[in-house]
Formats: structure tokens, sequence, C-alpha cells
């Protein structure tokens, strides 16, 4: 089978009627983003303000959170008929949701929901409801960046990520769409030596996953003389620093597209082949706000507040996710896609923790175990000496021994095996000068 035929066949065939069976809708989203991403500004804007006005007023009627915030303000639904309007609701904060989660915060849909978990920019657990429409909302979002690096829907690829229980429904999507599966947890050379093995018996030309683990098997391959050009990468969940940036796109002869959403459900913005990153319009309103709520400049630094523009069963309303962006100057890209425009993402920081052993351990590693632990409310990890981390927990509930020994040995198995790992719980975890939580602090003289 062709190349080509795949695609169409999954595209017109195999994945509509995964939709029809398990509601998602996924596919008849993206033919829908694929052709909106080229509107007129004007009707973007318009499109954008009818699904805001449907969440503002959804939410309003059907979760108690919202009937709540709007009444203590004295807003009615029908005060809200633009993104400009949204200044008259209050700020949102995962602190306010945390407290009236899940009653107060949700709501049906007749869909069967889940729990899904982030830890975000504060490094403090944070849970949402999902189901099946809300996530083919957002993967359809997802698939649009992905084709913005000139993949298409079944070529195979190499994803690095931290869900290494491939579910059975991640086993059918991987042998569709051509995914070939391996861990971050462990980016030791053996295990970056067989992520480049399986790229040359494969011969996967596109390459996705975190830019840590991007970046060190970049470096990995430049050190074996691996030099075979790719057709683009993706990078999502972390910063994409420029060095890793230019070690990437040196070694494998390509392009990094570097895409931005939230672990809340998100797609928020991502890289065309301009290097310009474009927002989502059709999935949120994205607001740059100062510390006193207030809309920065184009090119200003400013907190970036999400409103999802589908409800589902949790929904989004001026939600302050923690992270920092800086609004373009520019109106137009020279890919012709009319969606606006960011400059970039400025809240996200990560470090690395080298194992004895040679592994390095990205901040998904440990967000990756530590986010499911509902006794835990924030941790953050430090190193001082060689081989040595300590954890700091501030506990949700009751962290007893045997958990602790639980965690460390998941820790252990997942690739931190040769390293002392000590625990500590504490009332709060240390905010550095820039006002932002750390998951790692690296306080060894060493060099990403």
């Amino acid at each position: 089978m062709t190349g080509n035929t795949k695609t169409a066949l999954l595209r017109n065939l195999i994945l509509p009627l995964g939709d029809f069976l398990f509601g998602q809708r996924m596919m008849s989203r993206l033919k829908f983003l694929e052709e909106a991403q080229h509107w007129p500004v004007d009707q973007i804007i318009e499109k954008q303000n009818q699904l805001l006005r449907e969440v503002i007023k959804v939410s309003a009627l059907e979760v108690p959170f919202y009937r709540k915030l709007f009444a203590e303000r004295g807003i009615s639904p029908s005060d809200i008929q633009s993104a400009d309007d949204l200044s008259k609701i209050p700020v949102v904060t995962k602190e306010m949701l945390r407290e009236v989660y899940p009653q107060m915060a949700t709501r049906s849909t007749g869909q069967k929901t889940y729990e899904t978990s982030t830890s975000g920019s504060t490094g403090k657990n944070f849970f949402v409801i999902e189901d099946a429409y809300t996530a083919g909302w957002y993967r359809s979002t997802f698939l649009l960046q992905l084709e913005w690096s000139g993949w298409r829907i079944g070529i195979p690829h190499l994803q690095t990520g931290m869900t290494l229980n491939r579910s059975l429904d991640r086993r059918l999507k991987d042998w569709m769409l051509g995914c070939h599966y391996f861990s971050a947890y462990n980016l030791d050379d053996i295990h970056l030596d067989q992520i480049l093995d399986a790229m040359d018996h494969h011969k996967l030309k596109h390459l996705w996953g975190y830019p840590g683990s991007l970046y060190f098997l970049a470096k990995r391959a430049k050190e074996l003389g691996w030099n075979k050009p790719l057709i683009s990468v993706v990078t999502w969940g972390d910063t994409l620093f420029s060095n890793y940036r230019k070690v990437i796109e040196e070694t494998f002869h390509t392009k990094v597209f570097d895409t931005y959403g939230c672990g809340e459900g998100v797609q928020i913005a991502a890289q065309c082949e301009f290097g310009n990153y474009h927002l989502h319009a059709f999935d949120a309103v994205i607001e740059f706000l100062d510390d006193n709520e207030q809309p920065v400049e184009a090119g200003k630094i400013g907190n970036i507040i999400v409103t999802r523009l589908h409800p589902g069963p949790m929904p989004l309303i001026r939600y302050a996710i923690g992270d920092l962006g800086v609004p373009s100057l520019a109106e137009k890209c020279s890919c012709g896609r009319t969606l606006p425009i960011m400059d970039s993402i400025k809240g996200r920081s990560a470090d690395v923790i080298t194992t004895p052993s040679g592994n390095r351990l990205i901040v998904h590693f440990f967000t990756g175990i530590l986010e499911h632990y509902s006794e835990i409310e924030q941790f953050q990890i430090v190193q001082s000496e060689p081989g040595v981390i300590v954890i700091y927990l501030v506990p949700k509930s009751e962290i007893t021994p045997e958990l602790k020994e639980q965690i460390t040995e998941i820790l252990k198995r997942r690739g931190a095996g040769d390293l002392k790992i000590f625990m500590e719980i504490v009332d709060r975890i240390y905010i550095g000068e820039t006002g932002k939580h750390r998951f790692i602090i690296n306080n060894l003289d060493h060099k990403q």
C-alpha cells in the first residue's frame, strides 16, 4: 500500500468510522480546521466569538462554579458577546478550581468521562475531567499542527514519550498512524542508540517528542556520525531552548516545529514553516495580561490566560495556566494562514538530572510519574551532589513511608536506578526570583 493510499484510507474511512464508534468527531473537525485556517480574519473572529458565546451560556447554566462567579460579579451570559468582553469576568486560577473540583466545576455531557492530570507550570497536581468529544476536539488541532510540519496521517514516524503502557486504543492508534513509540524515561546512550537504529531500520523521516529528549538524541547522533536528513522534527511539552533547536536542526538537517499546549486539553499555538507561532483561534481565546490583569502591549511579556472554546465536562474560562508569553507585533505571516500570531513562550523552564550511568532525566521523567499521585499537592527535585537527588513533597493527604517506597521503586525502575533518592515532606516549595516554579533545581556545575 502506497503512502497516499494509506493516508486516503485512514482519512476517509478508518478514522471517521472510529469517530462514529467513539463519539470523537476528530476527522470532521480536522477538515474544518484545514479550511478555516485560511479564512479572512474577520470571519475567524466572527466564528471565535460565536463559539465563545456558546461556551459562556453553557457554563453559566450548567456549571455551579461559573454560575456563582457570574452572579457575584453581576454578569449575565448576554454580557459576553465577544473576546473583548472577557475582561468583565475575573481570572480563574488552578487554586480556585481545586477548591470546587469536581462537583462544582463540572457538568454532564451525556458521554462517559474520565479524569486526567497535569502538573502545569506550578508543579502542583491538577485534575480535569474529559470525555471522548473533548479529546477529539484537541486531537484534531494536534493533527493540524503536525500537518504544518509536512507530515500526513499514516506516514511512519518516531515519537518519544512517557506513556509506556500502551493501552489497546493507543496500540491501535500507533499501528494506524505508523507511530514507533520509544521511552523518554531512558535517555542513556544505549537507549538513544536503539532509537537511532529504529529510525535507520524503518527509514523514518519524522521525529516527535519533548525538546530535552530530542536534544540528547541529536547530540548522540552527532557523536556517532549519524547523518541522515529528516523531513521534520516536532516538539512539545517543554521549553525549546535556542541551543536545543540549533543542535537538533544541525544534526537532522531540518526545521524544528515547536508546538504549545497545556495538559488540561487545549492546543494553544504551533509554529508554521516560517517559524511563527500561530494561535489556534478556534480552540481558545488567548489573553496576555500583566499582574493587574490588564492586557500587555505586543512584544511585552504577559501571563497567558486561556478560554477554551469547547465547554466539555469541565469548562475553562479565563483560566490562568501559569505560563508567560509574548504577543506578536506581526499581523500577517508569509505562510498564508490568517490565524493570529504570538511571538514566544517564556514560562516553562526545565533542567536535567544526569545519573551516574549516564541516563538523562528530563522534567517529564518526574512529572510523568509524580503527577499521578493524588496524595501529592506539589513537588520539586533538587540535586546538589552527584548521584543524589532530594524530592521535596508538599502533601495533599498523608504520604506514608510505604508510598515513598513505592514512588522510589517506580523512579528507579524507569530510569533512576543508580540514583540515591531521598524524599522530604515540606510545607511549601521554593519559588525562584522569576516567580515561576522550577520542577528541577540542579546545583551541580554542569553544561546542558
